[in-house]
């Protein structure tokens, strides 16, 4: 069954269970209403007779009074008699004129005869075609503190019960009119309801299968100001997300293909050189060749580390064994590692570390990893004739973390990169283009062309050694792992800085 159709049953069984509701609730008040009207006009009836009663007593003019009841009788069907006795229980007027001058002898008159107030009461007229109850309303008449009379008035519960239902039949039939009215309308305007909800829900559905054939890229309009609004909006976003994401694995296939291939092919390319030549070639190019096989298995194995590290991270098997580590002796080790590199780049590599630095608690490999990624992304991104400075100081504000900042004066990160920077594979993806957009955000804030000499000199750098895109997602879960924390501050065309803090003590480090 289709949702618009569950819907519009479901609101149509709701509008008909609301009009049942509402119609019984009514018919109920309305029965309870017409009783109560009844009694109030049961009572006026009784007191306009002792009224009446009083004023012929007091003119001794019984005709008046007889012609009164005989008004009561012809007037009301609910009326089954209405008569006046004095005070002997002698009956001075009746609705049936046969019963003149009779005393009244049952018990109904007498308990109302000896009552002193309004007496209501309940009985079954067993001498009357046919039987029925009646309510008998009885109320004295006095002149002065004397008690003149009594006023009755008997009314046939069946007739008044008869009147009762043709009123409330009357008043169902408005209401079934009315709930029909309101039915048609209900119904019509739940399936224009269903057909404003079900159509945008087609669309994100029509969506959904294009983004399961692989179109990634499907956007959807729907122009709504509601709950289906913002889900069509975030759909996009989901949409835009997994194009985006179908963009990275594609590029991290093809970066990982070429990282993996590249140095195969000149390991290949040196052994199968060294082959050919002989003995006589191997002794003349040989320790240099063994030296290029050595540095590009270094360089797969480097790469093969960087993707077990990131697998390990992402399912949360990344251990790390703290220790007490001299952080001066491992910022100079890791410096020393890069001293080639710099010097062939022109670019000043130094550190700025200051006497009585604390040890820190962390494990040496690992932190070992994070300064290695660093520093080679900083020469990286740097033009020749920079500097990449790596310095740390106890930190004033939290005597418990050492803060570590790797600086360099190269080309910077453009701001709406700075979020996403840590983001897996987001080196991997296409740095040319990322290059591209500094050169044009250094040239709309005016930069100098020094500024894109700079670009130009570091996209021919990234060329040569391009990243997987693991290397600021390690370091990121790295630091974070011994309990510190780690950000990017970056000014286009002037240097980034990345810093991040250690802890001294092991109780800072997660488990």
């Amino acid at each position: 069954m289709k949702l618009r159709t569950k819907f519009s049953l479901f609101a149509s069984l709701l509008i008909i269970m609301v009009l049942a509701a509402t119609g019984i609730l009514f018919l109920t008040f309305e029965k309870q209403h017409l009783i109560k009207e009844a009694r109030r006009n049961e009572l006026a009836l009784v007191k306009s007779l002792a009224s009446v009663g009083r004023e012929a007593l007091l003119r001794n003019y019984d005709l008046f009074l007889i012609d009164y009841i005989k008004t009561i009788g012809e007037g009301n069907r609910t009326v089954a008699y209405a008569l006046f006795v004095d005070s002997d229980n002698r009956i001075l007027a009746h609705s049936n004129p046969e019963l003149l001058r009779h005393v009244v002898d049952d018990t109904v008159g007498l308990e109302a005869q000896l009552s002193d107030g309004l007496l209501i009461q309940v009985y079954w007229a067993i001498s009357a075609e046919p039987q029925q109850e009646i309510i008998d309303v009885a109320m004295p008449v006095f002149l002065g503190e004397q008690r003149k009379g009594t006023a009755r008035i008997g009314f046939s519960r069946a007739i008044l019960e008869e009147e009762i239902k043709e009123a409330l039949n009357k008043t169902a039939s408005r209401i079934l009119i009315v709930a029909l009215v309101v039915l048609i309308f209900g119904l019509l305007g739940a399936f224009i309801l269903s057909g404003t909800m079900t159509r945008p829900i087609k669309v994100l559905v029509n969506g959904a299968e294009l983004i399961g054939q692989g179109k990634l890229g499907t956007n959807i309009k729907i122009e709504r100001k509601d709950e289906l609004g913002w889900l069509a909006a975030e759909f996009n976003k989901m949409a835009e997300r997994l194009e985006e994401l179908d963009q990275v694995k594609k590029d991290f296939l093809s970066g990982v293909t070429h990282d993996l291939r590249s140095p195969l092919a000149a390991i290949e390319s040196y052994v199968n050189e060294m082959l050919e030549g002989g003995i006589e070639q191997f002794a003349e190019t040989g320790i240099e060749d063994l030296t290029a096989i050595k540095n590009n298995a270094i360089r797969l194995s480097y790469f093969i580390d960087e993707l077990l590290d990131s697998a390990r991270i992402e399912a949360g098997k990344m251990e790390i064994e703290p220790e007490l580590i001299d952080l001066t002796s491992l910022v100079n080790e890791v410096v020393a590692n890069f001293a080639h590199t710099a010097v062939e780049e022109k670019i000043d590599l130094r550190t700025e570390l200051p006497t009585g630095l604390p040890k820190v608690c962390v494990d040496g490999d690992r932190i070992r990893q994070v300064f290695t990624n660093l520093i080679s992304n900083s020469i990286k991104f740097t033009p020749r004739g920079g500097r990449v400075t790596v310095s740390a100081e106890k930190m004033v504000e939290d005597n418990e973390f050492v803060r570590v900042r790797v600086s360099d004066t190269g080309v910077g990160i453009p701001p709406e990169e700075l979020d996403r920077i840590f983001d897996k594979f987001h080196q991997g993806k296409d740095i040319f283009e990322y290059l591209y957009r500094v050169d044009q955000v250094l040239a709309n804030s005016g930069k100098t062309l020094d500024s894109f000499h700079q670009v130009k000199e570091v996209r021919e750098k990234v060329k040569r050694g391009k990243g997987t895109g693991f290397g600021l997602f390690i370091v990121k879960n790295i630091v974070e792992l011994h309990g510190g924390k780690v950000w990017v501050e970056s000014k286009l065309g002037e240097g980034t800085s990345f810093i991040f803090t250690l802890p001294v003590k092991s109780d800072k480090i997660k488990k």
